[in-house]
């Protein structure tokens, strides 16, 4: 059960080490956190320098509102009349407000940071298939690996098909891809506060459609650009943006975060089936979460006496199963009598395999296990044989089909099974894990990480165990990525 998306499995790849580590509290991913909790993570501000950018925005000549944002130290807010949305690089998450609704969403920076991998990567395959097909055609700008970098803000792998250099023209630097000026700084004069340099930059990489090199130049020059000019290719034609800075003040303020705020944590009234999907779940998955915390060596040994009756009234399927239950939510080790002592009646892996080799439902459910990654056709028609008519817990297969169906392509058929494994017990952290990664072949990077986080806020956790992947593939986008961050 520790399928990674192709996506996923590429970032992977990048040669980044993963013993690299982040001294970051997991607490501050719980997208269930309210403003006084997020304020407190926060802790007290080392800095309250709050540095306000307001910008006049035109596209191809035609006014395009402004472009507010105010840069603190370890944030940046971006201000759209009664929305802001602040990117808090100290907590790792997204929090955009209605101020005038009065609700906060909490999100991950890592889902958004992903989102852009995955895109970059997605956008590349498909400039290569086209470029080696026999009768090629010739590609869009959009599909160009400067203008895929541009509209994500990350570079991709390998160097750039043509320089990209600046020349000065007076007192106005221009910067070329090949022969095309694709963006010209007008500097000014408005010094960005030492203390908030890095959060500013990071406003430029993850706000403006430019390429990472010339933003990082731009955040590297320590002032606010009187005029940005720039080409953009985000909406799939050549379009030319202007920004002209039209005041740029430094004061001393708060974390902008109200302390009351209704929490939301998935988009109203959307009918897109991902999201039904997560609202149908949801309920049981804040249930989980919100529980008080239990003794796990009690929670295992209620497992281990359910287990012991089963052997002993002869339903050894129904006792295969909860040994599957018990593995995906604390690992392996929880079946291990010497692994989790005192914790109840305890049978052998010998004793287990001598009750379980006369039972065809727990043999053919081990085989389905056995071939799902290496025959993933013949684990689901196996899966989906099995007769669970007469045990209390045939929700577990449920597990197992959500991710065959998924990988299959099969979203709806897999959605129903996801549903019936969270109706059943939703608890299990493997279950968050392939939910998350449900979505995450979709590219709806937003709920995946929502599933993820949401996971690993369950009071009971044990890692290392199913989510602990999703730690390291955090670490490895800072890694990777650290000017997003």
């Amino acid at each position: 059960m520790r399928f990674i998306p192709l996506a996923l499995t590429a970032l992977l790849c990048l040669g980044v080490s993963p013993g690299w580590t982040q001294d970051v509290d997991k607490a501050t991913s719980n997208p269930m956190l309210l403003p006084k909790t997020i304020l407190a993570q926060r802790g007290e501000e080392r800095d309250r320098t709050q540095f306000k950018l307001v910008f006049d925005r035109t596209r191809n000549g035609e006014p395009a509102g402004k472009l507010s944002v105010l840069v603190g130290f370890d944030y940046f807010a971006v201000i759209e009349g009664d929305r802001l949305t602040i990117s808090d690089l100290r907590l790792l998450r997204r929090f955009v407000i209605d101020r005038a609704a009065g609700t906060l969403v909490n999100l991950s920076l890592y889902s958004d940071v992903m989102f852009r991998r995955v895109e970059l990567i997605r956008r590349m395959e498909i400039a290569s298939a086209l470029q080696h097909e026999k009768d090629h055609p010739v590609l869009p700008d959009s599909l160009d690996q400067f203008w895929i970098e541009s509209e994500l803000g990350i570079a991709g792998p390998g160097k750039l098909p043509a320089p990209l250099a600046p020349r000065q023209d007076g007192n106005t630097t221009q910067f070329y891809y090949g022969e095309q000026k694709v963006a010209t700084v007008t500097p000014g004069d408005a010094e960005v506060p030492q203390q908030v340099r890095h959060a500013y930059g990071a406003f430029l990489r993850r706000t403006l459609p430019v390429h990472p090199n010339i933003t990082h130049w731009l955040g590297e020059a320590g002032t606010a650009p009187k005029r940005l000019d720039y080409l953009s290719e985000a909406t799939g034609k050549e379009e030319k943006i202007s920004l002209t800075l039209v005041s740029a003040t430094a004061e001393s303020d708060d974390f902008p975060m109200p302390e009351h705020l209704t929490l939301v944590l998935l988009p109203q009234g959307s009918k897109d089936p991902d999201v039904t999907l997560m609202r149908e779940v949801l309920p049981r998955m804040t249930e989980a979460v919100s529980a008080k915390p239990a003794d796990r060596q009690a929670q295992i040994a209620e497992f281990r006496a359910a287990i012991d009756r089963d052997f002993k009234e002869k339903h050894p399927f129904a006792a295969a199963l909860r040994l599957t239950e018990l593995a995906l939510r604390w690992g392996r080790s929880a079946t291990q009598c010497e692994e989790v002592k005192d914790a109840g009646p305890c049978w052998t892996k010998e004793e287990i395999d001598k009750k379980l080799r006369d039972d065809p439902r727990s043999m053919t459910m081990f085989k389905a296990t056995a071939l799902q990654d290496r025959k993933p056709a013949e684990a689901l028609k196996l899966w989906n044989g099995l007769d669970r008519s007469d045990v209390p817990n045939g929700y577990v297969i449920d597990i197992f089909l959500g991710r065959l169906l998924s990988e299959r392509g099969q979203r709806a058929e897999a959605a129903k099974s996801f549903e019936a494994a969270f109706a059943g017990d939703p608890t299990v952290v493997a279950l968050y894990r392939e939910l998350g990664d449900h979505f995450a072949r979709a590219s709806r990077l937003d709920l995946a990480w929502l599933c993820y986080d949401l996971g690993r806020a369950l009071p009971n956790r044990s890692p290392p165990d199913a989510l602990t992947g999703i730690d390291t593939i955090e670490q490895e986008l800072v890694k990777t990525y650290p000017d997003m961050f």
